[in-house]
């Protein structure tokens, strides 16, 4: 039934329930996994992850999402593997959150996505309506969201 499961992930606690998730369903279904996390950079307002950690060091406020986007993806990759998972990959990449979480689904001919019902951007929830919400809404393959 669910082949390649695409899981979002932005750090949230929410998406890695969606990772567990994910997991049950391939451990059931022999699926594969593909962690996913989209950033996107428009302002102090808006973008995602800068309003959840400072920096560090002076990076561009791409590279620091792209970084956490990264960290993210990886601890989800691990969470899989730890649960015996085998197959499982990641992506990361910069666009529009929902449709391009859309977008590498159907790159993989994904039968599902899961993701987490609240993420980190709350303020970009609040000025551009809910990421989960917009995936339901385009996606052209079973959507799971998590609470």
């Amino acid at each position: 039934m669910f082949q390649t499961i695409v899981v979002a992930v932005d750090g949230s606690d929410h998406s890695y329930k969606a990772v567990d998730t994910a997991v049950d369903l391939a451990k059931h279904y022999g699926s594969s996994l593909v962690m996913t996390s989209v950033y996107r950079h428009h302002s102090m307002l808006e973008s995602t992850h800068s309003l959840v950690r400072g920096r560090e060091e002076i990076e561009p406020p791409d590279a620091t999402l792209k970084r956490l986007a990264r960290e993210f993806t990886d601890e989800a990759v691990k969470r899989a593997k730890d649960a015996g998972i085998d197959s499982v990959t990641s992506e990361v990449k910069r666009g529009h959150p929902a449709r391009t979480i859309v977008e590498i689904a159907q790159q993989h001919k994904a039968d599902a996505i899961v993701m987490g019902s609240r993420g980190l951007g709350d303020i970009g929830a609040l000025l551009l309506g809910s990421v989960s919400h917009k995936v339901n809404s385009i996606a052209p393959c079973t959507c799971i969201t998590v609470r």
